[in-house]
């Protein structure tokens, strides 16, 4: 019989946070760094958290 259980791929939480590094012009034509941080679905629940099993 299907069974719901916590996705093993997220732990439960639907996906991770993660963090991008890059280097960006500003105004002036200057190289700047910057950091950019953005919620990402897990792969495998697609962000539900949970996995039907069976």
């Amino acid at each position: 019989m299907p069974e719901v259980q916590s996705c093993a791929g997220c732990g439960g939480s639907g996906g991770t946070q993660k963090t991008e590094a890059t280097v960006e012009l500003d105004e002036e034509g200057s190289m700047v760094p910057r950091i950019h941080e953005f919620w990402s679905p897990c792969g495998r629940c697609h962000g539900s958290g949970t996995v039907i099993v069976g």
